[in-house]
């Protein structure tokens, strides 16, 4: 994750900045700093928690993107998925899902449920970008 950023080719609707706005959520705040380096000049807003993201689309926060660690305590991907979906249903097709580990029965359960798309770490800055712009841009997976 020591790529150098490039910026995005998601259309811009203005020339006064990014046009997408992403919500990290990870237990791990080194994770998501790495990560908003990498997206930069994309603004990133950081959770340290899944219910912590929780609130913040429920309280009515504009995401285009949302970048969720896989392996949460409290809350794995597929419950955050499964929430998102209840409360923001457009916005549940915009996660990526990060993870360390490719291989598990709720990965696989994810993967045919939901239709994310998954980042498996190490990612480089290409890949993290090129995948945000996926969603971003209404691809949705």
């Amino acid at each position: 994750m020591t790529d150098a950023p490039r910026p995005l080719t998601t259309p811009r609707p203005s020339a006064t900045g990014p046009a997408i706005r992403v919500l990290v959520v990870d237990d791990e705040a080194e994770v998501g700093s790495a990560i908003a380096r990498l997206l930069r000049p994309i603004p990133v807003v950081f959770a340290q928690s899944a219910t912590g993201a929780l609130g913040r689309i429920a309280a009515g926060g504009h995401f285009d993107a949302i970048l969720c660690d896989f392996n949460m305590p409290g809350m794995n991907g597929l419950k955050f998925y499964e929430a998102v979906e209840a409360c923001a249903p457009q916005l549940a097709r915009r996660i990526v899902f990060v993870t360390g580990s490719a291989a598990s029965r709720e990965l696989d359960e994810l993967r045919r449920r939901t239709g994310c798309r998954l980042l498996e770490k190490p990612f480089d800055g290409a890949d993290l970008r090129a995948a945000v712009a996926a969603v971003a841009g209404g691809d949705g997976g």
